[in-house]
């Protein structure tokens, strides 16, 4: 059927007194076009305005009507014309819709041959073939296949992509490379910077960063450097000072017996073996004040022979300020009061 046989005969507008019409409209149109607006004209002027927007309305209002009337057969006819052809535009819908279906099914068999080229393709490397996901729409489109075959054209846009991900993988790994032997040589660990790296940001950028972190850690370490034998050397002079104070008091009081030792803390100390040794040698210089005649002790009056002072060095440890008190007071109260400190010092343990 390649028919559609229609009759009309084309209406006629005519419009009656036309050019009186077209002088009227003209008049009033310039008796107004030159009309100057005042304050004092003003409630007149939007009297006229208002009129004429009537005047305008009316006459559009009549064309409308006129053209309805004009195009009444036309609507008539449209109306008929799409009832009558409603069930041919069903059966080219339901056409449509299986043919679509066969396309989308044929798709899929050309995505699917994409998908194994891409496997195919991307053995024995490092790359993932999922991440071209996004091209295989493009990739599985009727034009770049014969039938199910896929065309040169097709198989060498995969290959470029594939390849450019080798060497973007080949560029990752040296870049990697390149920032982790410079962090192992500045003794900093990579792991942040390979992050920096997979952010997106520039081996030179990284390595920028890595450069100005090891400078700040350098700095920082030789300020703290710094501090620590400013601190060492300032509590080796505290230390210092804190000795010499200790020791000044220590012979000062060696040298100066305090009051308030006295002699019952003395006798309280008759038990320590350096004080019975002091004490035998007291006992030795009493005896020898005797004389022996036949097995007979006598005391006699000692010889008087000059006067003689003789100095002997001996060394003796104290565990404490008091003990050394209490074995000075011992042996003032011998008699052994003439002796005098002439070294102090202070007994390292290892």
């Amino acid at each position: 059927m390649n028919e559609f046989n229609v009759t009309f005969e084309p209406a006629k507008i005519e419009v009656l007194d036309r050019e009186k019409f077209e002088e009227q409209i003209n008049s009033i149109a310039q008796a107004n076009s030159n009309r100057l607006v005042t304050i004092d004209s003003m409630a007149d002027d939007k009297k006229t305005r208002a009129e004429l927007r009537k005047l305008s309305k009316s006459l559009n209002d009549e064309k409308i009507r006129i053209k309805k009337e004009y195009n009444q057969p036309l609507t008539e006819f449209e109306v008929w014309f799409k009832k009558a052809v409603e069930v041919l535009e069903k059966a080219i819908s339901q056409i449509d819709y299986g043919i679509k279906e066969v396309e989308a099914e044929q798709k899929e068999e050309r995505k699917k041959v994409v998908h194994e080229l891409l496997i195919e393709l991307t053995a024995d490397t490092e790359v993932d073939s999922r991440i071209f996901e996004s091209f295989v729409d493009d990739w599985a489109k009727a034009s770049n296949f014969n039938d199910v075959k896929p065309k040169k054209q097709v198989i060498d846009s995969i290959t470029y992509v594939i390849d450019g991900e080798k060497q973007k993988i080949a560029e990752y790994k040296a870049n990697k490379d390149t920032i982790s032997n410079f962090c192992f040589g500045n003794n900093v660990s990579d792991t942040p910077y390979i992050r920096m790296l997979d952010s997106g940001k520039s081996v030179s950028e990284v390595m920028s960063a890595i450069s100005e972190d090891v400078l700040f850690e350098k700095q920082r370490q030789e300020a703290e450097e710094k501090r620590k034998e400013a601190e060492k050397q300032r509590q080796a002079e505290l230390e210092k000072q804190q000795q010499e104070f200790e020791t000044r008091k220590l012979e000062e009081s060696f040298n100066a017996l305090p009051s308030h030792v006295g002699e019952e803390n003395a006798k309280s100390l008759s038990q320590p073996e350096v004080v019975e040794h002091f004490k035998e040698e007291f006992d030795k210089k009493a005896a020898q004040s005797q004389v022996e005649i036949s097995g007979t002790t006598v005391n006699e009056e000692p010889e008087k022979l000059p006067e003689k002072k003789y100095m002997a060095v001996i060394e003796i440890c104290f565990s404490s300020i008091e003990e050394k008190n209490q074995w000075k007071q011992v042996m003032i109260d011998n008699g052994f009061g003439d002796f005098k400190a002439t070294e102090f010092k202070e007994i390292k343990h290892d």
